[in-house]
């Protein structure tokens, strides 16, 4: 594999034509980004027959070994994760002389291009925020945070929203290195740009931002301010749908224990569509809000409702089943 200096900060990128053999029997198709210590190549993937995204260390990060804990984070992020709004691992070859991964390839814009044709609504928005939550509590469930949530980090498969690059994801509680805080400029929580050990509460914040952004169709703060001389996000468009607009306001609160938890933000996404039909997720299912997502962060979810056949929805109409039983 040959070797170019990268237009943007002139260390060596990796040079391959498309078809050019990249590691693990994948054939290079197009670079779709390069990062301080990895680059990213869609290519085709011999072994499946289908596109893929691998992410592989660069030239100079091959005897690094902050190159292969960055994609490590990856791995563990994504080993097991089932959710539909994060993209499955394929292969990890962490251990090959060019260290990689693969994850599936995920057709569709990233949210960051789709806003450059304006905001969305509240109901697109409505829409956007329920699954991300729910990918953020999945891995929030498992010990990790994604910590760097922005919208250039969501692709819109189909419209839904599916949440990408987990190169900086760390375990809840770790602490970080003094003086290089993790996260983007704009996007990091106050609390995460002043070095604290990482919570959930940061991927809240950054969530908020998400959708201010989405709302806005502009980011809600400058990334060349720090989060100490940040000023309060200005006001969202007139049109927002105000319990939205109260949401998003939460979830950007400077102090980590003021923002909504899991449940109080599903809640409100569901009380912003007015259309039951257009709704995240059925109305019968909101029951089990109460056990499934934590109203805060700080405390355990509810004790579930019973599963009896007239405990928990009995004012929705069951269908019949012929010919069983």
């Amino acid at each position: 594999m040959q070797t170019v200096p990268d237009v943007d900060d002139g260390a060596p990128v990796w040079d391959c034509p498309p078809g050019a053999e990249l590691p693990g029997k994948h054939l290079a198709w197009q670079r779709l980004g390069v990062g301080h210590r990895c680059e990213t190549w869609l290519a085709w993937s011999v072994a499946l027959w289908c596109p893929v995204v691998i992410k592989l260390a660069r030239p100079a990060q091959l005897d690094s070994p902050r190159a292969v804990r960055s994609l490590g984070r990856e791995v563990a992020a994504l080993s097991g994760a089932t959710h539909p709004a994060l993209p499955r691992l394929l292969a990890d070859g962490r251990c090959q002389p060019v260290p990689y991964l693969v994850v599936e390839y995920l057709d569709g814009p990233a949210l960051d291009e789709e806003l450059d044709g304006g905001p969305l609504s509240s109901q697109e928005v409505a829409q956007l925020a329920g699954p991300l939550l729910a990918a953020l509590n999945h891995l929030h469930e498992r010990g990790l945070a994604h910590v760097d949530v922005k919208p250039p980090n969501v692709i819109l498969r189909d419209g839904r929203p599916v949440l990408i690059d987990f190169g900086s994801a760390r375990q809840l509680g770790t602490p970080q290195e003094r003086g290089t805080p993790i996260g983007s400029p704009g996007y990091a929580a106050p609390e995460m740009e002043a070095g604290e050990p990482i919570a959930a509460t940061m991927d809240l914040y950054g969530l908020g931002a998400v959708l201010y952004e989405s709302l806005s169709g502009h980011a809600a703060f400058d990334p060349a301010l720090p989060a100490a001389r940040r000023p309060a996000a200005a006001p969202l468009p007139v049109g927002v749908h105000p319990l939205l607009a109260g949401l998003v306001d939460g979830l950007l609160a400077p102090d980590p224990r003021d923002r909504p938890g899991p449940r109080e933000v599903l809640l409100t996404v569901a009380r912003c569509t007015a259309d039951p039909e257009e709704r995240p997720w059925p109305q019968w299912a909101d029951p089990f809000l109460t056990y499934r997502f934590p109203r805060r962060l700080d405390r355990p979810p509810a004790h579930p409702p019973a599963f009896g056949r007239d405990t928990w929805f009995p004012a929705v109409a069951r269908p019949e089943v012929r010919g069983v039983g």
